[in-house]
């Protein structure tokens, strides 16, 4: 009898302990996850800003180059700005939704599925349609804010600009090439990271450390 009892007291402290090991994980994996979901805030602000911005540069500019359509110059320009501002809106549309799509409530490794799709959305989606493009948005953003003139009075403005651009966009490539080298591989994993922005980076660390919580 004493050696049955001594066994059911040890299952009844080995399901206590349990309970309390669920409870302690329950509890950290909520606090976790409050935090995560109030990192990405800024986030979602920034792209919300980013939405704005292109917004205005859709009001604000279309009715001037829409204004100058005959002249080719204003009219390419135009549809470069036209088409960088709608890029602003629709990658901004795009991180908002991989945002809103993240469950909570599932479990970490789908969370750290989804976080994965919002890094890549972010860095590439934004230097597609954000970054790369903004080497050349000076030179046409020019001609249609002077409606053309500048093209008149000043047109090797406009030539350094675009000349500055693609000296920048070869540098740009190159220093991407040069990073992603394999003796370079702890660079480009920093390079990377820097590309995904901090708000998406501390997210996924704090994804790791429930993961590890709930392995112990």
């Amino acid at each position: 009898m004493e050696l049955d009892e001594m066994k059911l007291g040890w299952q009844m402290l080995g399901a206590k302990l349990e309970q309390q090991h669920a409870l302690n994980l329950q509890i950290f994996r909520d606090a976790r996850v409050d935090k995560l979901r109030r990192g990405l805030r800024p986030l979602v602000w920034g792209q919300a800003i980013q939405m704005l911005v292109g917004a205005l540069g859709l009001l604000v500019l279309a009715p001037i180059w829409t204004a100058h359509w005959r002249d080719t110059a204003v009219l390419l320009s135009g549809l470069v700005v036209h088409l960088y501002c709608v890029g602003l809106i629709v990658i901004g549309g795009l991180v908002q939704s991989n945002i809103a799509r993240i469950d909570y409530g599932a479990p970490v490794l789908v969370i750290q599925r989804q976080l994965a799709q919002l890094r890549r959305t972010y860095a590439v989606g934004g230097a597609l349609a954000v970054g790369l493009p903004w080497w050349f948005l000076t030179a046409p953003l020019l001609v249609v804010l002077t409606r053309g003139e500048i093209m008149q009075t000043a047109p090797s403005v406009i030539w350094i600009q675009l000349a500055i651009g693609a000296a920048g966009l070869i540098a740009t490539f190159w220093f991407h090439r040069w990073a992603h080298r394999p003796q370079r591989a702890e660079f480009a994993r920093k390079v990377d990271d820097s590309a995904a922005g901090g708000t998406i980076r501390r997210m996924q660390a704090a994804l790791e450390e429930i993961a590890r919580f709930e392995r112990e």
